[in-house]
């Protein structure tokens, strides 16, 4: 409503501003006044060429949006806006005349300023073009500064909730039950275990603010989360990690690889019969995390991140979400970030 309700007051003001010029032209002689059916005239004259400008305004954007040719678009909307206002207006005068009783003084008036009308036409559609650039692109930029927020936003609770599924008390429960049972059986299984898990939480808390890491980083940190797995799970569980170094300097959301081996093992049932096979490979555009099917666990606790976080963080940043197939086996291919 606030629109239509601008609109038609410009407009107004607008029409009323052309027949005053008219009126007070040097053409005009000072006792010619305008009556009420020149007024509405002007009126309406001036509301449709306000209707019109906006209506071709928004027709342009589409055609020739601003963000793609800024200067294309203001030369586009100043000439087809000043060509469709200037003729409307003529028209509307042809028409009035014909239809209305026009004092014969403001007929010759009007004829006499249709050149001066169309200079000052000009310069009204031009400083409305640099306007609506001006409001454009301060839209443009608040539009933009809000998306950022937002996707920052979305990008932290993401990561947030993969930060809380590595310091959930249940693998740290876990964990400290391995510790537990090699401190008597291996000491320096146990010290490499403390290690390693002191590792993998130093990474945890560091990636935290970090959008992207690179690839060798968090390889190095599946490695330590793949030493716990086979500590505790023994011959049950068998990963394999091959990956061209080429692709060691590209980037990576944090944790990703090791939320897909956490996937993998707590969806499947590890036994020495049936172990549980993860093969991370890689190609040019993709590093593939693929695993066998066992039999699913009977009682499977979730924390709603896996896949779901993993694809919406490649979506905010690379735009391209993961690919998951399920059959015999189950395989996830997530993107190369350059």
């Amino acid at each position: 409503m606030k629109k239509h309700f601008f609109i038609t007051l410009l407009g107004t003001i607008f029409g009323i501003s052309i027949a005053y010029f008219i009126v007070l032209g040097d053409a005009v002689e000072t006792t010619v006044s305008l009556g009420a059916s020149e007024i509405i005239l002007s009126v309406f004259t001036g509301i449709t060429s306000a209707y019109l400008i906006y209506g071709t305004a928004l027709w342009l954007d589409k055609l020739i949006p601003w963000h793609k040719s800024e200067g294309n678009r203001l030369l586009a909307g100043l000439l087809l806006h000043f060509v469709i206002s200037y003729l409307w207006i003529i028209f509307i005068g042809y028409v009035g005349v014909q239809l209305l009783e026009i004092d014969p003084v403001l007929e010759e008036a009007y004829k006499q300023s249709l050149i001066k009308l169309g200079i000052i036409l000009f310069i009204l559609i031009l400083i409305f073009e640099i306007i609506y650039f001006a409001l454009f692109s301060y839209y443009s930029y608040t539009t933009f500064q809000i998306a950022t927020v937002r996707q920052e936003r979305k990008q932290i609770e993401l990561q947030l909730k993969a930060l809380k599924s590595q310091l959930s008390p249940h693998f740290l429960f876990n964990s400290l039950n391995t510790i537990s049972s090699l401190v008597f059986k291996d000491k320096a299984k146990a010290e490499g275990f403390i290690r390693r898990l002191a590792d993998m939480y130093q990474y945890t808390l560091k990636s935290y603010q970090k959008r992207l890491t690179t690839l060798q980083e968090e390889l190095e940190f599946v490695d330590s989360y793949r030493y716990l797995l086979e500590i505790r799970f023994g011959k049950k569980f068998q990963c394999s990690i091959n990956i061209d170094e080429n692709l060691y300097d590209t980037s990576i959301p944090p944790l990703t690889l090791q939320m897909l081996l956490e996937n993998a093992v707590k969806h499947n049932v590890l036994e020495e019969e049936n172990p549980l096979e993860v093969h991370i490979t890689s190609d040019k555009k993709y590093i593939t995390v693929k695993n066998n099917i066992t039999r699913k666990p009977k009682h499977v606790t979730s924390f709603q991140i896996g896949l779901k976080n993993i694809n919406a963080r490649y979506l905010l940043l690379h735009k391209e979400g993961i690919a998951v197939s399920n059959g015999n086996s189950f395989e996830v291919k997530i993107p190369v970030i350059s």
